[in-house]
């Protein structure tokens, strides 16, 4: 829901700076994703922003968006090891990885993070903001991981790693929020294990991907209770796990690129805090949003989910790197509570243009259609997403 300030000389100094910092915070959120997308240790040399975001054409969307600054260095600061650091505005991580010297296809490892309205839950209810049941969510985290790489005869990299890692979640009422009980604060330990066969080149056009992912974890948390609406509180789980996996490739023939991806999640005793969210245009941004073009950013909180989403991308030009793309995305998802737990099936078709302009920056404009979208109790839902990215 949009902030409401009044516009008098009483109210300038006040509402409107702390309305556009909350809004210009929301826009540069981004999740514990500046981790996960990066769940093996990168040697490359990278320095990257990336920004995307999302609005709607038809309903009420909560402001949101994804983005971040990455700085990726080998050999820093001390020969053997890798620095990776992420700063998102409102949100910040670092992690440091030291390659053994007896073996170095192993790394072992710490990251630290934290940063504000990262666990924000924005329920919907057939395309309906519930600003009521709206809160915000602060983090802060620490990790410790051993990381290998198995040589094997094939061209792709087989990758394994282990993470342990300690979450602090912190709550706090958003401007609607009313007769609602926030969760307690709390910590969170988590057990994570991944496997990952070949890898994705990073970026919003990149051409390159063969991946197989899987990734398990299992979760413990100390302090939690029931949180909901009042008189109606949710189902409170301390533990939970989850089990993903995701196939990925793209193909690139002359100026045309195929790609495709299918996942999907297991998931057991979840809750609007550690659902998978699904919807949105924003493009390869797992876990902060799985893509289904034409819903809202994180429409919905899914316990269960399966995924296939696909792209023909064809350059027209090789001056300002002219790109046109089309979409196709279906998703079958099951929602945790307070939705009934049934499996609903959704659709989206979008189309898109990129090019590269303005200080040599890629620029991505999409348009998406929800075919099974509910938008003021009628069928349809468009969004529109931007995403720049620049590499230094």
């Amino acid at each position: 829901m949009p902030t409401k300030v009044a516009l008098s000389c009483d109210h300038f100094g006040g509402g409107i700076i702390q309305a556009t910092i909350k809004h210009a915070a929301l826009l540069c959120l981004t999740l514990v994703l500046g981790r996960a997308a990066y769940g093996q240790v990168d040697v490359e040399s990278r320095r990257t922003l990336i920004l995307q975001t999302g609005f709607p054409l038809v309903g009420h969307e909560q402001l949101s968006g994804y983005g971040f600054f990455l700085f990726n260095q080998n050999d820093c600061p001390w020969t053997n090891t890798a620095l990776r650091l992420i700063f998102a505005g409102v949100y910040g991580d670092a992690e440091l990885s030291y390659f053994l010297p007896a073996n170095t296809n192993i790394a072992i490892g710490a990251g630290v993070g934290g940063g504000f309205y990262v666990d924000s839950v924005t329920p919907y209810q057939d395309g309906s903001l519930v600003s009521k049941q709206q809160f915000y969510g602060d983090m802060a985290d620490a990790r410790f991981f051993i990381n290998e790489t198995i040589p094997n005869p094939s061209l792709l990299v087989l990758n394994l790693r282990g993470t342990y890692n300690v979450t602090g979640s912190f709550y706090r009422n958003a401007d609607n929020t009313a007769d609602f009980t926030l969760p307690d604060d709390f910590l969170t330990q988590t057990l994570l294990a991944e496997f990952r066969y070949g890898g994705i080149q990073p970026g919003l056009i990149a051409r390159r991907a063969a991946e197989l992912y899987v990734a398990a974890d299992a979760n413990h948390r100390t302090g939690f209770e029931p949180f909901g609406p009042n008189g109606a509180l949710l189902p409170a789980h301390a533990e939970y796990q989850r089990v993903y996996g995701g196939l990925t490739g793209k193909l690139p023939v002359q100026q045309t690129t195929f790609y495709a991806h299918v996942g999907g999640c297991y998931g057991h005793d979840l809750d609007e805090l550690s659902a998978y969210n699904i919807g949105g245009n924003l493009l390869g941004v797992e876990p902060f949003a799985v893509t289904a073009h034409g819903y809202y950013t994180r429409e919905f909180l899914a316990e269960d989910f399966g995924v296939a989403n696909l792209e023909l991308r064809q350059q027209f030009t090789q001056e300002h790197a002219l790109t046109g793309h089309l979409y196709g995305d279906w998703a079958v998802l099951k929602l945790v509570p307070p939705d009934a737990p049934d499996w609903h099936n959704i659709f989206g078709v979008g189309a898109g243009l990129s090019f590269r302009a303005f200080w040599d920056m890629n620029w991505l404009l999409t348009y998406g259609y929800g075919i099974n979208a509910i938008r003021h109790d009628e069928h349809g839902g468009q969004e529109i997403g931007l995403a720049l990215q620049k590499e230094f």
